[in-house]
């Protein structure tokens, strides 16, 4: 006799690597939008991921009713209402291809960052490289960096100066973040274990 086994474990495995790659950041922007019936409202976002956001709508939406919202600096974002989290609250999950996912998740990232990390605004690839300087300091040492790329999580740096060691707390403009690896000629930064965006 076989005895049948529980997949529940692999299941946990995979929503909590859903969990990490749609970690939510806080991020609070007014967004017009259109419900199911084609009628207007407007909500405020609570934090968003590469995959949804969450909104505050003070009007009633149901499971999977769809949605369609314009976001300034995003544009026009289809999707659907993947969970009713209060009497306002509610959490979208973006419909929309892979690329343009991508692209949402890329121009989070600038979004996001560019302010906290002092930079220029470039838009010529997709990636956001950056020529921008900034000043890296830990352990009460500033370096000067220049910025290779960032990330909606962390940020890539090349130095001339010291670079920190692996697991040193580094602060870059109001960000704070842990140096995660080496890369050649600098170093990369994770925000995430300083930020206390993993919700």
């Amino acid at each position: 006799m076989q005895l049948a086994h529980s997949d529940k474990p692999s299941l946990r495995r995979q929503e909590a690597i859903d969990r990490r790659r749609h970690r939510r950041v806080p991020w609070v922007v007014r967004v017009r939008g259109l419900n199911g019936e084609g009628e207007e409202f407007e909500c405020t976002t609570v934090d968003v991921a590469a995959g949804g956001l969450r909104i505050n709508l003070a009007r009633p939406m149901e499971k999977g009713e769809n949605v369609i919202l314009y976001i300034d600096d995003i544009g026009r974002v289809e999707g659907v209402v993947a969970r009713v989290l209060n009497e306002i609250g509610y959490a979208i999950e973006f419909r929309v291809p892979q690329r343009k996912r991508e692209k949402i998740a890329d121009q989070l990232t600038w979004l996001l960052n560019k302010d906290r990390l002092g930079l220029e605004e470039e838009r010529i690839a997709e990636r956001r490289p950056s020529t921008g300087q900034v000043i890296a300091i830990y352990n009460g040492v500033s370096i000067a960096c220049a910025v290779c790329d960032v990330s909606l999580f962390g940020v890539a740096l090349k130095t001339a100066g010291p670079r920190p060691m692996i697991g040193d707390r580094v602060r870059i403009g109001e960000r704070a973040g842990t140096c995660i690896r080496y890369i050649e000629g600098g170093f990369a930064v994770d925000f995430r274990t300083m930020d206390g965006t993993d919700i």
